[in-house]
């Protein structure tokens, strides 16, 4: 599929949903792009824990703080929303790698708060973002309902573009070192939400416990609000090559968060439409499935 056909089939998802829709994505070997309103600043939800884990493993490797450091779970800890420590018993002693992993595999609430308190502030997410390039990727607050209420963007913002960027930067190897990138890489392998970029592509996110070699791979976050889906990640193919991407929707009509609500049908269609884009033909179909959504 060339790269007009892709950009048109993006746009008439666009031009199908109820809310804005911004997506960039770069294939790893030619560079080549595909976007649609790249620079559009929209809110990330939780897909910012992205950021949040690039600090962590920066802190780790200045020697700012270890990874194997334990902290004690609190009842006051306990955020609401996503997540599995909210239920859990006080007392518990997760590490910091584990709250790592619990934050993006999970989309752990409470998880990224105990991150966040062992940085000590919140800037130095921010200014580890601008440093590396992607200045419109912003963490405004904490997971703090109270706070942020009914308007998702007091908790963070970016353009697709930047997100994408960023996540390529870790593909590439060029966050903190090849060694960082590869275990932040890792880490975005454990991601358990599939029903955005990846939900009409076959991606078997249990290949290592099932002895597999996955055709295909994908590592990164998502993030889910009200009316909201966010979606970034590395996509790679057992044959060569892959790409990165970051898309995001918001202010949908659909409001729900049911496993077909629009925000994520929306997103499945948009990675279906890249891994179709740049999936090579010498390696027979494509690896996704027909969607009932529109017969897309």
């Amino acid at each position: 599929m060339d790269r007009t056909t892709t950009t048109d089939l993006i746009q008439a998802i666009a031009d199908r949903c109820s809310g804005s829709l911004s997506v960039f994505a770069r294939h790893l070997d030619t560079g080549e792009e595909v976007a649609l309103a790249p620079d559009e600043i929209l809110p990330t939800a939780s897909v910012i824990k992205l950021p949040i884990l690039v600090e962590l493993y920066r802190a780790a490797a200045a020697g700012e703080l270890s990874l194997d450091d334990r902290v004690t779970l609190r009842d006051t800890d306990a955020v609401g929303g996503s997540g599995i420590l909210k239920v859990l018993g006080v007392g518990l002693q997760p590490t910091l790698r584990d709250l790592a992993t619990l934050m993006i595999a999970l989309s752990d609430n409470t998880a990224t708060n105990l991150v966040l308190d062992a940085l000590g502030e919140l800037d130095g997410v921010n200014a580890t973002m601008d440093a590396l390039g992607f200045p419109t990727i912003q963490l405004h607050n904490r997971i703090d309902f109270e706070r942020i209420g009914g308007d998702v963007r007091k908790l963070g913002e970016s353009s697709t573009r930047d997100m994408c960027g960023l996540v390529e930067a870790v593909a590439r190897g060029e966050v903190v070192s090849p060694e960082v990138s590869t275990t932040i890489e890792g880490v975005l392998e454990t991601q358990q939400y599939l029903d955005q970029g990846p939900r009409y592509v076959l991606a078997m996110p249990y290949w290592r416990e099932l002895g597999q070699d996955p055709i295909i791979r994908y590592a990164g976050k998502t993030g889910f609000f009200t009316g909201t889906r966010v979606d970034t990640g590395i996509v790679r193919f057992a044959g060569g090559g892959g790409f990165t991407y970051a898309v995001a929707n918001h202010g949908l009509a659909d409001e729900t968060f049911l496993p077909e609500s629009e925000g994520s049908v929306v997103n499945g269609l948009v990675g279906k439409a890249l891994v179709e884009h740049w999936w090579p033909a010498d390696q027979g179909p494509a690896p996704t499935v027909t969607t009932p959504y529109g017969g897309q």
